[in-house]
């Protein structure tokens, strides 16, 4: 027995095993945040959920098979974007807490993960049998996403219907089978039960004989029917053992009679009674331990177990898991563990490993028989030119001792030729000769003469009486000699050729061996064993993006493609960025992200943008663009983030990728085509940080203080109202026209836009070229800025003669004399615009009035965009009423109203079976709390009650039952009398200290925490009459903060365009491209940026437009990295660098290079050189 249940392996969960593993979700994972949710390996439908809290532990669940708490995540993650069923878990369960882990049915394979509470309820269905699946409900468990759509008969499982528990589970079946039965009952069931198989054999047309149709007893068991199926195949067989029986032993329709008698039966079913309800009592009851059974490696696996260096029972072969040990088990070999989970993730851990050595000895098998083969051709090949060798030297040597007879030969069918006879006569003559004995006839052995030759047999040697023979091929053509003299001279050139081909054949033989080496080294490389044990890097948020830092530690982030162009300005564009461009052929969208600091009321600000970002930004984006290929220099130019818009002008559409940006643009100057390759290196601890905290400087923020300070006194001392601070719209063009000259046509379509843009502002103003400065600097560049700015409107008319005197002096722009030939004087044409601008402010204050005055509630926000489509929205349907919007709705969806009517329709089209599996559903998963409540104890639901009590008039109250979720009552009602108390009265407690606005989380938070620790001494009674400080503002927006920061550790970025926003600096200071020896460093980055900002990094190389491809340069900087300064003493650190830079993929490498490119910086062109010398050698 022992030894058949140690042939069969277990890979899959069966009822038991759930159960074990929600009995330990509920201790350790209830209350716990999601953070993250992840794809799983490739090759299955798997996920991995992250949850915060001690440790952050993650759940991976597989559809089909296990799920289980992990400590191999990064093994078990998929890299790259995620699936669209992931992201569609991210959208609905992100940032909810884990309420309740429940198996259904009776201790089915079926899962219930309840996320949140109240309107975010949602329940994740996980089911582990046959194919398996994974559904996203939500909370009246109506189905949001799921793996795969299937039908139970004529009830479907798909998007939008109701999740029909009956027909997945046993969930409201009442079938009790032979746990409730007497032996005389179930030997009756398993008469029919044999008879029921016979029919279903007949009627399928499978004839089959008695003793065919025997089942084993253990497969009865495992029938639905049978009411023990529940137990699974491991622990049917326990009890089957404990009663005494074999489990194999077969039923048929011969044999049901004799196989078992009465007595056997009653043992039967009292060891299922015993030995079944007190394991599965155990597993709940305790916390649980795990056991894998496994087996000594035997000698044939040796190879294989070598690949397993690094990882635990590499002499073992893992078999099965189980949360318990069994009569079956008793002899085996068997490892323990403190949990089931963890016996569970070492088991699949190690048969990846297995599975991952398995392919890499079949890698190794393949490139050794190919490298055998080639071995053996090239031996076979100079073996078969060698014998060819002898048998030419033999045959020359024969002729030249038999030249006398050979000689006599060839002139005899010479001359029988010379006469015309015919072949076949010749052949007859030949015959009859050798009939005759004659000598020479007896020589020939066969005339070949479509070929000129004939073959002759010559005595070879004299082996005591007998004489070997050796046929000789001879032309006609030649004499004997002849003969000899052409053989030898084959001789001599075969002799050559095989020395050649000897020669050749050891070079193809070592490059053979080295492509074999080669490929077995990329087969070790991807199945590397290791990859399970150390922590994988996991990417960056922003590496799915162009990206590098500027000089300035600022994050410059770029589209890869049109989709990421849009992703880029949607979700990563922030109030205070930069969004940069070119006005070139597939220049990338690119934004400048700005560094941000907290407030006091915890929300955050942007700081000020540095000149040399922009410059380097700005450099980044030509560079990805076309002009890299084409070499051409150009400039680019940005603007704010609110310049950006999707929102397209009246009757055009704009493209994925495409956007519009109105208002000024602000072109920066021209830069050379220049990038780099350089390594980042991730830092381990906070010592490591905190040496390279001023590894990236940003001046501009130094100076700030000081720049703010002198502004504020600057605009205090000139005592000049806030009106005359304006430059006119006049004014402005004059100014771009000078600081942008050939730019006319950018600026005449902005002109409404200058009241904005070209304020004098202490936190930003524009230069001519482009980028930000403080105003008395540009005053110092722009001498008649000042002359403008520094007049009161008043002093402006009187002393109009004298700007417009200083004006002509300096010239005047082409906008400036059109204005002046439009209205006949300069003054003029300012006075008259003025005018304009007055009216239009006019205008838009009385649009404004009644808005305000119709809507005092507060303000809604919008996300960027939206508020400007409603607003045209509203103009353009503004004499619309509701009937003309009713009948346009029709016409739009082809007279077919939507709404409750469409809603009432689906449900008339849904099927009766459809019908009544939603309503079981709904009867057995969606409870009333009002009617659990009614089930608790009359002093515990009087707490509770009071909780939720609201007045509605002075002698009228209401009792709020739907603020509590059913099932935290029901885990409520679970708990002892004293426990339920002692919760109702803490909950009561926090309503009337504080504020209380999710009483079901609440109270599911008191649950946990008495489960967990008890409820003696929980609270004291002087604690309910104490004034509880409540939460203040300050401490909320810090636990928010504390949440953000937790989902940025994740590459999780605030989605809304908020101000709080995620500063990247934190982010961006773990990482440096100039380590030093004390460092701790994890692992290295890629990054290609700009070459002026790499010029503090220890492993860089300047790349240039060229006609090199990204895959061959990519492997000659990392061959330059790697070889950099190999002439010096080699330092650990410096081979602690290159080591992490070996980890890299090649892939890495090749998704940050340019292409197209010149390798040009010092040493480069040496390593080119020794590639191409190694190249040749091979």
């Amino acid at each position: 027995m022992t030894k058949n249940a140690g042939k069969s392996g277990k890979i899959r969960f069966d009822g038991v095993d759930v159960s074990a593993v929600v009995n330990q979700m509920q201790r350790e994972l209830l209350g716990r945040r999601i953070i993250n949710i992840y794809d799983g390996v490739s090759d299955s439908d798997s996920f991995l959920i992250k949850f915060d809290g001690d440790g952050k532990p993650f759940l991976f669940m597989e559809s089909g098979v296990r799920f289980h708490t992990t400590t191999h995540q990064s093994s078990l993650q998929q890299e790259g974007m995620p699936s669209p069923f992931c992201s569609k878990l991210r959208k609905h369960l992100r940032g909810l807490r884990l309420e309740r882990v429940t198996q259904l049915g009776n201790y089915d394979r079926v899962i219930n993960l309840v996320f949140g509470s109240g309107e975010l309820r949602h329940s994740l269905i996980l089911e582990l049998y046959a194919r398996g699946n994974l559904i996203l409900a939500d909370s009246s468990y109506k189905i949001l996403a799921l793996l795969r759509s299937h039908e139970y008969e004529e009830v479907s499982v798909k998007v939008g219907e109701i999740y029909p528990v009956t027909y997945a589970t046993s969930l409201g079946s009442t079938t009790e089978g032979l746990l409730g039965m007497t032996a005389e009952q179930a030997l009756v069931w398993v008469k029919d039960e044999v008879n029921n198989h016979q029919q279903k054999q007949k009627n399928s047309g499978k004839s089959k004989k008695g003793s065919q149709l025997a089942i084993p007893l253990k497969a009865f068991l495992l029938k639905p029917s049978s009411g023990a199926y529940h137990y699974g195949p491991s622990l049917l067989e326990h009890c089957i053992l404990c009663a005494g029986l074999d489990p194999n032993t077969r039923i048929g329709p011969d044999t049901v009679d004799d196989a078992l008698s009465i007595g056997d039966w009653s043992e039967l079913i009292n060891s299922l009674n015993v030995e079944g309800n007190s394991k599965l009592k155990s597993i709940v009851s305790s916390e649980g331990s795990g056991h894998i059974l496994y087996r000594i490696n035997d000698a044939k696996s040796q190879k294989t177990s070598s690949r397993l260096e690094g990882l635990d029972h590499t002499d073992k072969v893992l078999q099965e898991f189980h949360p318990y040990i069994l009569k079956q088990h008793e002899g085996r070999d068997i490892l323990n563990y403190s949990s089931f989970a963890e016996a569970v993730d070492e088991f699949f851990a190690h048969l990846g490993g297995q599975k991952q050595a398995l392919r890499a000895v079949a890698a190794e098998m393949v490139a050794q028989q190919r490298l055998d083969k080639i071995r053996n051709d090239q031996q076979q090949r100079i073996l078969s030119l060698e014998r060819e060798q002898d048998k030419l030297k033999k045959h020359a040597e024969l002729i030249e001792i038999h030249a006398d007879e050979v000689e006599k030969a060839l002139n005899v069918i010479n001359s029988a030729l010379d006469t015309g006879m015919d072949w076949e006569a010749l052949n007859m003559l030949v015959e009859v000769e050798q009939k005759n004995e004659n000598p020479i006839a007896l020589l020939i052995k066969k005339l070949t003469l479509d070929q000129d030759a004939i073959i002759i047999s010559l005595p070879d040697t004299l082996i005591g009486e007998e004489t070997t023979y050796t046929d000789v091929t001879v032309s006609l053509q030649e004499s004997a000699h002849g003969n000899a003299r052409d053989m030898f001279a084959k001789y001599r050139a075969f002799k050559e050729k095989s020395q050649k081909t000897l020669e050749a054949s050891t070079k193809a033989l070592k490059a053979a061996e080295a492509n074999a080496q080669r490929q077995l080294a990329e087969a070790q490389k991807k199945s590397n064993i290791t990859t399970i044990i150390q922590a994988a890097r996991k990417p960056l948020w922003f590496e799915k993006f162009h990206w590098f830092i500027t000089s300035d530690n600022y994050l410059v982030l770029g589209g890869r493609d049109a989709h990421q162009n849009e992703i880029l300005v949607k979700r990563y564009l922030r109030p205070g960025d930069a969004y940069l461009h070119a006005d070139v052929h597939g220049a990338a969208s690119c934004i400048l992200r700005a560094k941000r600091r907290r407030r006091e009321d915890g929300r955050t600000e942007p700081l000020l943008l540095a000149d040399q970002a922009l410059r380097e930004a700005g450099n980044f984006t030509i560079c990805r663009s076309s002009a890299w290929a084409s070499k051409m220099v150009t400039s680019s130019w940005w603007v704010e983030s609110h310049q950006v818009s999707k929102t397209a002008p009246t009757g055009e559409y704009l493209s994925v990728g495409s956007f519009m940006v109105r208002g000024k643009k602000n072109f920066l100057p021209p830069t050379q085509l220049e990038m780099g390759l350089a390594v980042l290196f991730k830092l381990g601890d906070e010592d490591s940080i905190a040496r390279h905290r001023n590894e990236r400087r940003d001046f501009t923020l130094l100076d700030s203080s000081d720049f703010n300070t002198n502004a504020e006194h600057y605009i205090k001392g000139t005592n000049i109202e806030n009106d005359t601070l304006k430059i006119s719209s006049v004014q402005n063009e004059t100014f771009n026209s000078r600081a942008q000259p050939g730019k006319g046509s950018n600026r005449s379509n902005n002109e409404s836009h200058h009241d904005s843009q070209t304020s004098i502002s202490v936190a930003c103003t524009t230069n001519d070229n482009g980028s930000k400065g403080s105003p008395i600097e540009m005053k110092k560049q722009n001498p008649e800025l000042e002359t403008f700015n520094l007049k009161s409107s008043e002093e402006t008319q009187n002393k109009g003669e004298t700007i417009s005197n200083d004006r002509q002096k300096k010239g005047l722009s082409v906008k400036e004399r059109k204005l002046i030939k439009k209205y006949g004087s300069f003054e003029a044409a300012e006075k008259i615009i003025a005018e304009r601008e007055a009216e239009e402010k006019l205008r838009k204050k009385a649009v404004k009035a009644p808005e305000s005055s119709q809507n005092l509630e507060p303000q809604i926000r919008h996300k960027r965009g939206k508020k400007g489509k409603m607003k045209k929205a509203a103009k353009k349907y503004a004499d619309q009423d509701d009937e003309d919007r009713e009948l346009a709705f029709l016409a739009l969806h082809g007279g077919e109203k939507k709404g409750k009517n469409k809603v009432s329709l689906n449900m008339k089209e849904l099927s009766e079976e459809q019908q009544s599996a939603a309503a079981e559903t709904k009867a057995l998963l969606v409870k009333d709390a009002a009617h659990v409540a009614k089930d608790l104890p009359t002093s515990v639901r009087a707490l509770l009650a009071k909780c939720v009590t609201t007045k509605l008039s002075e002698e009228e109250e209401n009792v709020r039952w739907d603020k509590y979720d059913a099932d935290v009552l029901e885990n409520l009602k679970a708990l002892d009398l004293s426990k339920q108390e002692t919760a109702a009265t803490r909950l009561l407690a926090l309503k009337t200290t504080s504020r209380v606005d999710n009483f079901s989380a609440s109270l599911a938070g008191i649950i946990r925490t008495i489960e967990r620790y008890g409820h003696l001494n929980f609270f004291s009674e002087a604690e309910v009459n104490v004034d509880v400080r409540r939460k203040t503002k300050a401490e909320k927006e810090e636990e928010k903060k504390n949440w953000k920061e937790t989902l940025a550790a994740e590459g999780i970025v605030n989605e809304e365009i908020d101000e709080d926003g995620i500063d990247d600096a934190v982010e961006l200071g773990k990482l440096t491209g100039n380590p030093v020896e004390n460092d701790s460093l994890l692992h290295a980055v890629p990054i290609c940026a700009p070459y002026q900002t790499l010029s503090q990094y220890k492993f860089r190389v300047k790349l240039a437009p060229g006609n090199l491809k990204r895959g061959k340069a990519a492997k000659q900087c990392v061959d330059h990295f790697i070889h950099q300064n190999d002439n010096k003493e080699k330092n650990p650190h410096v081979e602690r660098m290159r080591d992490l830079i070996k980890r890299l993929n090649d892939n890495d490498w090749v998704q940050v290079i340019c292409s197209d490119v010149k390798i040009s910086s010092a040493g480069a062109k040496k390593g080119i050189k020794s590639q191409k010398k190694k190249g040749k050698r091979k």
